[in-house]
């Protein structure tokens, strides 16, 4: 309307002007936001974490406050991609005051990710009038009076810290905010006022890769399946790198998918298959994905950042991070970098992408890392070999003779001997990766693991790593000069040691030239403990091949090399092996006094070794059947079943005891409860990959 006023008194506010037009607020109508990126191209998949998405906002309506939604996972995981689709697809039927969007990412780089800017452009956005200077405080509550009265979706992309959140939440109770972030953000929920939804984004499946990459490849198919795969776990699945490798794949300068999958096989990781020289693009941007993250850590956190990515796998314990960062509080750092993410009880891992980008950054800190991963996993093995037998070990980690004491005996990290196998058993594939980390960088350490590994494959048959871990440490103490010949010797006794264990007629054969090392390198640097268990070695390679009197000589001799060395399990040990041989050559009355004696010396060794003891009863038993006493097998064979069940875990020696039980069983008559045996047998043998699984598979025929 047009206020004109000219003359007289007036007694109420005036605005004096030539022409007034004034305008009634509560009619205008704020503009609704629609701030979202655009989708983005050949988008696939996600149909679960968007099916949750459209659950929590069929909820909205019965909520007091918005509802929070946090998208984690690792750099390149394609969140931002999910809540810009399902947003776009979901937001005009859910949410009629609009949507708002902040890349908090890109702000961060600009210097403007603080909650004050971020409310600015969400104000401005609706275009309501801004006043100066407003604090943080002040444009919250503004921000929240303006979304009141309709519900509305805020879209925060790459959150970096929990303190960025509170402040951004709308006004109307059934509004939605989406977050996403590389880290848990566990500050935001330890608040309590705001409780997130935490949903994470993982890697692609392959048929979804497969998609993405036919998408921006611009291919019908997938030309080479097998190839195909390997690029899908360089790439763990991320769609961020995988659209970078299809790109390149694309690229006929650069020999397109054959090119592609070449250099993944020559290089081995995606960082370097994407680094060529023809286009720096591709790494640039690979690198430019995964360094965001690492970027934003102290100097604490970058260097065990580094560190880490020396170690073997991206798998990992979290008392191992503290040791590479020197003490605690970098692991709740990385996390919140979206850097590691928890793997079970007290373990962490790496998306494998990052860990190779870890890798690249500490490559030359390699010196500085192994000796602390090695040192690590050396306390935890020694302490779990001392725990499986009192056998002699030659090394520092272990008390042994010479010197009186070592000078520094292992640390009980262990309650008991199952709990140490169990914790070995988690990191086997990792200990195989620190041998061949130490086979070029510390053959020294490389010896003494696959020593104080010994107990922990006996008794869990993991066979072939077994060997493996043995056969790079023969290699590395006869190619390092100045190593000396014990370490030589010794490793040559562990490797034909797995290899008998074994006991194809191959790994027989193996073991014959491995024992036969030990022996004349031991016997030439005058060590006798070693010189025995050798030609001990090899009397049980020729009961296996049907010779129980060479055996009894080689025993013999290995007795004979002890001469006066103070060694009470050594001894006990051949005596049960004299046991057993005198049995395979039907001496059932010598068998019987040998493997008696042999039971004696164990029971009086200073710290009982309760498997052993077992082992020696099997055989026992084993000798009176063969005798045709089954009656006098029967207590034995029943005290070693029940040390094994006590145990608590499958093992090959357990299943050894049932076999023999089977037979006696069978020999009762008693055929039904003797399958039960041999096939409760089969299954353990089966479980651990045992070659052992044939003789039970051939008495369940027979029967």
């Amino acid at each position: 309307m047009d206020n004109h006023i000219s003359g007289g008194t007036y007694f109420a506010p005036v605005v004096q002007a030539g022409t007034v037009i004034m305008q009634d607020a509560s009619a205008m109508s704020f503009r609704v936001p629609a701030m979202l990126p655009h989708i983005p191209d050949g988008f696939v998949d996600r149909d679960a974490l968007r099916a949750e998405l459209d659950r929590l906002a069929a909820g909205l309506a019965d909520r007091s406050s918005p509802q929070v939604v946090l998208l984690d996972g690792a750099p390149g995981a394609g969140k931002s991609d999910l809540c810009v689709y399902w947003g776009r697809t979901t937001a005009r039927e859910r949410f009629p005051g609009g949507v708002f969007y902040a890349d908090l990412t890109t702000a961060a780089a600009a210097g403007a990710a603080d909650p004050a800017a971020v409310l600015e452009s969400f104000i401005g956005e609706l275009r309501a009038p801004r006043a100066a200077s407003e604090t943080v405080a002040a444009l919250a509550a503004r921000f929240r009076s303006l979304t009141a009265d309709r519900p509305c979706l805020v879209v925060l992309d790459g959150v970096v810290h929990a303190g960025q959140v509170p402040a951004l939440l709308p006004g109307h109770p059934a509004g939605m905010v989406v977050l996403t972030s590389r880290s848990p953000l566990d500050r935001l929920r330890r608040g309590g006022k705001v409780r997130p939804v935490r949903l994470t984004v993982g890697g692609l499946d392959e048929a979804a890769c497969a998609e993405l990459f036919r998408s921006v490849a611009e291919l019908d198919d997938v030309p080479d399946r097998a190839g195909f795969r390997t690029v899908v776990r360089a790439s763990a699945g991320l769609p961020g790198l995988l659209r970078l490798a299809a790109a390149q794949a694309a690229d006929p300068l650069l020999d397109g998918f054959t090119g592609l999958v070449g250099r993944l096989a020559a290089h081995g990781s995606m960082l370097e298959a994407l680094d060529v020289p023809e286009d720096e693009y591709y790494a640039q941007a690979a690198r430019a994905l995964l360094g965001d993250s690492y970027a934003v850590l102290g100097e604490r956190g970058r260097r065990t950042f580094r560190l880490l990515g020396v170690h073997p796998t991206a798998e990992f314990a979290g008392e191992l991070v503290d040791r590479l960062a020197g003490g605690p509080g970098v692991r709740a750092e990385l996390r919140e970098a979206g850097l590691l993410e928890q793997a079970g009880a007290g373990r962490f891992r790496m998306n494998p992408v990052l860990h190779t980008y870890a890798a690249e950054l500490g490559r030359a800190e390699t010196a500085e890392a192994l000796p602390l991963i090695t040192d690590w996993y050396l306390r935890r093995t020694t302490a779990a070999e001392a725990l499986v037998s009192g056998r002699w070990r030659y090394g520092p980690h272990f008390a042994e003779p010479e010197p009186p004491a070592p000078p520094e005996p292992p640390t009980p990290l262990f309650a008991d001997v199952e709990e140490a196998l169990d914790a070995l058993q988690a990191e086997r594939h990792t200990l195989v990766g620190v041998a061949e980390l130490c086979r070029v960088h510390d053959p020294a350490a490389l010896c003494l693991l696959a020593e104080s590994l010994h107990g922990f494959f006996f008794r869990r048959g993991h066979h072939s790593l077994w060997v493996q871990v043995n056969r790079l440490a023969v290699d590395a103490a006869a190619h390092t000069p100045g190593l000396g010949g014990l370490p030589l010797a010794r490793m040559h006794f562990e490797l034909g040691f797995a290899l008998l264990d074994r006991g194809s007629a191959e790994d027989l054969a193996e073991a014959r030239a491995q024992y036969d090392a030990a022996r004349e390198t031991a016997r030439r640097i005058g060590h006798a403990r070693t010189e025995s268990s050798a030609l001990e070695g090899l009397g049980q390679i020729a009961e296996r091949n049907g010779d129980p009197a060479a055996a009894l000589d080689f025993y013999a001799e290995a007795l004979a090399a002890l001469g006066d060395t103070e060694h009470p399990r050594g001894r006990a040990l051949l005596a049960y092996h004299q046991g057993r041989a005198a049995s395979a050559a039907g001496q059932h009355d010598r068998a019987a006094s040998q493997l008696t004696e042999a039971l004696r010396k164990f029971e009086a060794l200073p710290k009982r070794d309760p498997h052993n003891e077992a082992k020696v009863r099997v055989r026992y038993a084993m000798a009176r059947l063969a005798a045709g006493r089954p009656e006098e097998a029967a207590g034995p064979l029943e005290t070693a079943l029940a040390y094994y069940r006590g145990t608590g875990r499958p093992g090959v020696d357990g299943a050894d005891a049932l076999l023999v039980r089977g037979r006696l069983r069978a020999a009762q008559g008693e055929p039904e409860a003797a399958r039960a045996d041999w096939q409760a047998a089969l299954d353990q043998y089966e479980l651990l990959r045992s070659t052992r699984a044939e003789e039970a598979r051939r008495l369940l025929g027979q029967a």
